[in-house]
């Protein structure tokens, strides 16, 4: 099934009589990557946060922003700083910021609009410079601009840790950057314990919230979604959530960036300064002015930390896991997530530069996933086998690596297709299992208006799908129901199925080739209007949906879209000796390979496929009739 791609992760083991053999090298160039979210999926996502405010969730939608936030950080509750038992706000109601991009460079700076005042210099100037000449002391020198217009006059000498304001109260300006940010509050030049110059912001929390907030989310998106609370438009829910998030984060490590600030702009929260700031923005600061998520039973605020993108779901490592249903979020081409679903192709030179102790790449394996969603969820260590031996990373280091979105995603046209086990279905419901496949029930012993005639897995292989010959769906696992063809006049029956490669829908196919869709299943093409020689029973997707085979009880296979043409692979028992009609098929994740069952339970490969053996060779003298197979990912994975 396409979604089998997502979760089949460990090469086969080959016995070998007589020398060794050498490791194969890689079969392709690349490696092909599927995967979902952006960024490390803790706590709150920012386009699933939007997708709940403005309802784009399966229906549970309008969330207000208490609601956004108790669904994101579990285990925590909404208090006010200064109200027991949450803590006072740190430093008096400010926040101290490293501006890490002058680092080591003198501190010039002159304000938006009138004068500076300085520390140790009587008089306002035009623009100031601070240059460090001993740990924690400054040489103080103004001039008529950021350029130094006019020359820089010495001001003063040996100022410990000098301070620069505005003297109308206004905005700073930041000369030395390349961006010359405009800044609330003050500028301080001092050391750190290296005796390095350093430059911090200190400047009002709802003032550094205000700027935060729209720098890490769009501030348009307070703008979307139509009438909602507060007089504003549902989008401001999202925003009032960031804000609170972005409020909680810096109130929750006090002087935790280098024993000189609170926090940081540019890797811990995105602050540019004023950039961004908006009058939306501005609102939300002021409407949960001093808000902050603490845990619950504490006085302890949450470091609440949030990403681009959960993918669907969060990660569970600091707060309880949760379904991100909002992240699919797409109400306009321009308000549409580009990071749920991503695909990637990595050139295997690329990992083997990164890794150079495994020599050339050979295959890769997932060896452990958080169980969370999707595949099986986010890798958590990956197995990487070269000529020169074998490593193992974790997830979230090899997507740094790679340069990935995020260390959830599965792997692509992996050495001997990637296929640990499968099932297969009788017509009377019965399932029976093989390789790794695990068994989560069926209809046997059921009594059914119309056989059975097809299964089908789910992505993670936690579940699998049986469907009747009326279109009748029965689901097992964690398999969902989209739809059927139960309730129609059919031409011909039903004679298979095949979920999707997100798992959110599935194509049912006639015997006389005619295509039935379901949730997002995308028609390609049939052979409603050619009907085939030997009836239809069994169609499979490739790996990216964008093709499928159909296949005929003779054995032919007609490919549609991205699907290839392929051979028996050489492993296989010889087509010629089918003991019976064929019934079903199933493809490997690479997209080059598929299985075939006949009636008997007789398999047959082609492509990359693997066999693992068959009902007709396990279970000589059964008299019932195979009608389906579906795979099972390799372990673990």
């Amino acid at each position: 099934m396409a979604g089998l791609a997502l979760v089949l992760v460990a090469p086969l083991a080959l016995v070998v009589l007589g020398p060794a053999t050498p490791a194969a090298a890689y079969p392709t160039s690349t490696v092909m990557l599927s995967g979902h979210g952006f960024g490390h999926g803790i706590g709150m996502g920012q386009w699933g946060s939007l997708g709940y405010a403005l309802g784009d969730d399966g229906g549970a939608g309008n969330f207000t922003y208490q609601q956004i936030l108790s669904h994101y950080y579990g285990n925590t509750t909404m208090q006010t700083l200064g109200t027991a038992p949450a803590p006072a706000s740190l430093h008096g109601g400010n926040v101290l910021v490293a501006m890490t991009e002058n680092d080591g460079n003198d501190v010039i700076a002159t304000a938006a609009s009138g004068l500076v005042t300085v520390t140790g210099v009587a008089s306002p100037v035009t623009a100031v410079r601070l240059h460090l000449i001993s740990p924690g002391n400054y040489e103080v020198d103004a001039s008529g601009g950021c350029a130094g217009q006019g020359g820089w006059t010495p001001a003063a000498t040996g100022v410990a840790n000098p301070t620069v304001a505005a003297q109308n109260a206004g905005p700073l300006i930041l000369c030395e950057l390349p961006t010359s940010p405009e800044l609330h509050g003050t500028l301080t030049a001092l050391a750190n314990s290296a005796g390095a110059a350093r430059t911090v912001n200190t400047l009002p929390l709802e003032q550094y919230v205000a700027d935060v907030a729209p720098s890490e989310s769009p501030t348009t998106w307070a703008l979307l979604g139509g009438p909602g609370p507060q007089g504003a438009d549902w989008g401001f829910q999202q925003s009032e959530a960031q804000t609170v998030a972005a409020r909680s984060y810096v109130e929750a490590n006090p002087m935790g960036f280098g024993g000189y600030a609170d926090t940081c702009d540019q890797t811990c929260q995105s602050y540019p300064g004023m950039k961004n700031e908006s009058l939306a923005s501005i609102a939300a600061a002021l409407d949960t002015a001093g808000q902050v998520m603490v845990d619950n039973g504490t006085s302890t605020v949450a470091t609440t930390q949030y990403s681009a993108s959960s993918g669907g779901y969060s990660t569970g490592d600091q707060f309880p896991a949760v379904v991100d249903a909002g992240d699919a979020i797409c109400v306009s081409a321009s308000v549409c997530n580009p990071n749920h679903n991503w695909s990637v192709s990595l050139s295997v030179a690329t990992i083997d530069a990164a890794y150079p102790q495994i020599g050339t790449l050979t295959s890769l394996a997932v060896t452990a996933r958080n169980g969370n969603g999707d595949y099986g969820g986010r890798v958590t260590t990956l197995s990487l086998t070269g000529t020169g031996g074998t490593t193992s990373v974790t997830g979230d280091g090899f997507a740094a690596a790679m340069n990935l979105k995020s260390d959830w995603f599965s792997l692509g046209n992996q050495p001997s297709g990637g296929v640990g086990g499968y099932w297969m279905s009788a017509a009377d419901g019965g399932v029976f299992t093989f390789g790794n496949a695990p068994y989560d029930g069926s209809m046997g012993g059921t009594h059914l208006n119309q056989p059975i005639v097809g299964l089908a897995a789910t992505s993670d292989a936690k579940g699998y799908w049986e469907v009747a010959a009326d279109g009748g769906i029965f689901s097992y696992g964690d398999a969902h129901f989209w739809g059927s063809t139960g309730s129609l006049k059919l031409n011909q029956p039903i004679v298979g199925m095949v979920p999707t490669h997100d798992g959110g829908g599935y194509w049912l196919i006639a015997s006389d080739g005619g295509l039935f869709s379901f949730g997002d299943a995308v028609f390609h093409g049939s052979l409603g209007n050619s009907p085939p020689s030997t009836p239809i029973v069994g169609v499979a997707p490739t790996p990216d949906g964008g093709g499928y085979w159909m296949l005929e009880s003779d054995g032919a296979v007609h490919a549609f879209g991205d699907a290839p043409t392929l051979a028996l692979a050489a492993d296989s028992p010889g087509l010629a000796l089918a003991r019976s009609p064929m019934t079903a098929m199933v493809p490997t994740p690479t997209g080059q390979g598929y299985l075939v069952v006949d009636r008997s339970g007789q398999a047959f490969s082609f492509g990359d496929a693997p066999y693992f053996g068959d009902v007709a060779a396990t279970t000589p003298g059964y008299t019932g009739h195979i009608v389906g197979i579906a795979a099972s990912p390799q372990t673990p994975g």
